[in-house]
C-alpha cells in the first residue's frame, strides 16, 4: 500500500512542503542510489531496514527516522524479513536548515530515535489528507505549514529530551528561535523590534546583535521581508485588493506597504498582482488548449 501526494509551493517561504507520503513496502523494497533536490524524512513506523548515505551504512527501525539532505547520493532498503512500514515528507525553505539542527539531525548524523515518534505518522496524513481534499489555488496554507512545524515540534522536543540535564541557561539561539516564533504568529500585529525583545527578555540592542549575528538580517529586515513573503502568497492565491493585503500582513498605510514591497520584490504590489493574473490566465488558456488538442 502506497500513498502520496504532492504540491508546488506559490512562493518560497520558511517551510514549503513538496510531497508526502505513506507506504507499507514489499519485502524486496530497494530505493537508490540517488539524489534527491528537498529535503526529505522518512519516520520509520514498523519493520526494519537500511539506509546509506557518505558511505555509511545505518541501520534503521520503528521509532527512527532517516533524513536525506539535498545533492546527496543515497540509497536505502528494507530487510526482507521485517519490510517497513514507513511514513515521508519532502520539504525546504529559508528555515529549513534551523528546523533540522533544533531537531538534531544533521548530514553527519542522518539517523536518529524520536521519542513519541507516533504523532508524526497522523501530521503526514493530515497533510496527505489535506493535498487531497483540495484544488491547489484553495490549498489551505496555514493547514499545510501548522502540521509541517507540529511535525518540528515533535523532532525539536525529542531531541531536547535525548539531550543530559543540564543547568537551565538559555543561549542566543533559544533567543532568536523565540523571536522569529513571535513573528510568524504576531506579523498581523503592527507589532515593533521592542515588543520581540521584550518577548524574548533582552534590551532592544544586545537583541539586534544577537538576532542579525544568528540569522544574517536585522530584525527589522527580517520582519519586513517575512511580511512581504505573506502579501506575495496572498496576492497569488486570494482575490484580496492591494490595501486588503498591506492590512493583512500588519501594514496598514497602503503608500508605506506599496513602497516596502517595491523595495523587495522590485514591482509594486498591483504591477505584480496583475503580472500573476495575467500569468494564471496564460496557464488557463494553454491548460484549455492541450485538453482540446487531447479531444482532437
Amino acid at each position: 500500500m502506497r500513498i502520496e501526494s504532492f504540491h508546488t509551493p506559490p512562493v518560497v517561504s520558511d517551510l514549503d512542503l513538496y510531497y508526502c507520503g505513506v507506504e507499507e513496502v514489499e519485502r524486496f523494497f530497494t530505493c537508490g542510489p540517488h539524489i534527491r533536490d528537498r529535503y526529505l524524512i522518512h519516520y520509520v513506523i514498523g519493520g526494519s531496514g537500511f539506509f546509506e548515505s557518505r558511505g555509511r551504512r545505518h541501520k534503521v527501525g520503528a521509532g527512527e527516522l532517516f533524513a536525506i539532505f539535498p545533492g546527496e547520493l543515497i540509497s536505502y532498503e528494507t530487510d526482507p524479513g521485517d519490510p517497513w512500514t514507513f511514513c515521508w515528507f519532502a520539504f525546504d525553505g529559508r528555515r529549513s536548515k534551523e528546523m533540522l539542527r533544533r531537531a538534531g539531525i544533521s548530514q553527519d548524523v542522518p539517523v536518529r530515535r524520536v521519542h513519541g515518534g507516533d504523532a508524526i505518522r497522523g501530521y503526514v496524513e493530515l497533510l496527505n489528507e489535506t493535498l487531497r481534499a483540495y484544488p491547489s489555488r484553495d490549498l489551505p496554507a496555514t493547514r499545510i505549514h501548522g502540521a509541517l512545524y507540529d511535525i518540528f515540534a515533535v523532532l525539536e522536543l525529542s531531541c531536547l529530551a535525548s539531550r543530559p540535564a543540564m543547568p537551565a541557561k538559555a543561549d542566543a539561539a533559544d533567543y532568536v528561535g523565540k523571536a522569529l516564533q513571535f513573528i510568524e504568529t504576531h506579523y498581523q500585529s503592527p507589532i515593533s523590534i521592542k515588543n520581540i525583545a521584550d518577548y524574548v527578555g533582552l534590551e532592544r540592542t544586545y537583541f539586534t546583535k544577537q538576532f542579525t549575528k544568528s540569522t544574517g538580517e536585522s530584525p527589522q529586515q527580517y520582519l519586513i521581508k517575512y511580511r512581504i513573503d505573506q502579501a506575495l502568497r496572498l496576492l497569488s492565491t486570494t482575490a484580496m485588493t492591494v490595501g486588503q493585503v498591506g492590512k493583512s500582513v500588519g501594514i496598514p498605510e497602503p503608500a508605506y506597504f506599496s513602497r516596502l514591497f517595491k523595495k523587495v520584490v522590485g514591482a509594486a504590489p498591483k504591477h505584480h498582482g496583475q503580472r500573476l493574473q495575467a500569468e494564471a490566465a496564460r496557464a488557463g488558456t494553454a491548460a484549455v488548449s492541450r485538453r482540446a488538442e487531447s479531444v482532437l
